[in-house]
């Protein structure tokens, strides 16, 4: 059957809604065919070992780089610009994400969008339409390069849980963080043993430019500060910054993220594939839903500072996250920081 061109535009939110009801009501609630847990042991059983050992392998390679460079980059240079005291533990975290997730969005925009090989984001509802069910979907081959798109972000939130726990200062959203983590990873394996890499690789275009704007954003508050001076350049910057982080934020993970790989999650595999045995769907889009709703908790508190910033109550931008004092200050005393 001809799919109608009008699915092919990017809908409003009503019809986003609406398709993606229908779509969930048909595929998973109204299905006649059961819950397969031979599927999910065949799923269990694809795990290669020679992945996980690349994953781990890769968090390890990016602690040992954070810790260097902490100690032979980050700290060295707070001491030559005289960063603030306050500062100087938040500093090594700031500038070792900065460089990171820079690192990351730009392997994953030259992969999704500038090699020319996929229109996933340009043509985000033909994603599944080759997608094949079953045990088949199971031993398809993934892209090299898709692979080690996957590879390299499986790594980097496995380090990441490292981060947290032991190198991170603890705030009072480290626990989200944690949470966030971990859904992430388990999304992406998800997504990569059941072979809709093609979404994943979508998911995580959309995120981490957001995370570059935000990191460089706290770069420029603690850079404002230090000299004993204040320097206006540095706060302008924050601000200008601090403003395309929210503009991005609410237009990559809160506009585009439901129309693009929510729309396409549901309504994308409903039209091109109602009618065979769909593996998880619901279970996926579960997920996919869950980090939607962090996006929405976490774009409360951007929303809430700029209120604050606007209304007078708060003169600048510092940074985002609040921290527990006494949390901290056990933090400080039992394990060790980045500097």
């Amino acid at each position: 059957m001809a799919i109608p061109q009008s699915y092919y535009e990017q809908p409003s939110f009503l019809e986003f809604f609406q398709r993606a009801a229908i779509s969930l009501d048909e595929l998973c609630f109204k299905t006649d065919k059961p819950f397969d847990f031979t599927f999910v042991l065949s799923m269990i059983q694809s795990v290669k070992l020679i992945d996980i050992f690349t994953v781990f392998c890769v968090a390890f390679l990016f602690t040992g780089l954070r810790s260097l460079m902490t100690r032979f980059v980050s700290v060295p240079l707070a001491n030559a610009l005289q960063v603030a005291a306050e500062h100087r533990p938040k500093w090594p975290e700031s500038v070792w994400k900065l460089l990171i997730y820079s690192g990351l969005w730009l392997q994953s925009l030259y992969v999704v969008v500038l090699c020319g090989k996929y229109d996933v984001l340009q043509n985000p509802l033909d994603i599944f339409k080759d997608c094949v069910f079953g045990d088949a979907q199971l031993k398809q081959a993934v892209p090299s390069d898709i692979y080690w798109m996957y590879m390299l972000q499986l790594g980097f939130y496995v380090h990441s849980i490292i981060g947290t726990l032991y190198m991170d200062m603890w705030r009072k959203d480290s626990v989200m963080m944690l949470l966030h983590h971990g859904l992430t990873i388990f999304l992406l394996e998800f997504s990569f043993l059941v072979r809709y890499h093609k979404i994943g690789a979508l998911v995580l275009l959309l995120h981490d430019l957001s995370d570059i704007l935000l990191e460089f954003t706290k770069v420029q508050v603690y850079l404002k500060d230090r000299a004993k001076q204040q320097w206006q350049l540095n706060e302008w910057m924050a601000n200008i910054g601090f403003v395309i982080f929210s503009i991005s934020w609410a237009w990559f993970r809160l506009y585009w993220y439901p129309l693009k790989v929510l729309y396409t999650s549901t309504w994308g595999i409903y039209i091109h594939h109602r009618h065979n045995d769909h593996k998880l769907v619901l279970f996926f889009n579960c997920m996919l839903i869950a980090l939607q709703v962090l996006h929405i908790y976490w774009f409360y508190f951007i929303i809430l500072l700029l209120i604050r910033v606007a209304t007078g109550r708060q003169s600048e931008i510092e940074d985002t996250r609040e921290f527990e004092e006494e949390t901290t200050k056990n933090a400080n005393n039992g394990r060790p920081h980045d500097d």
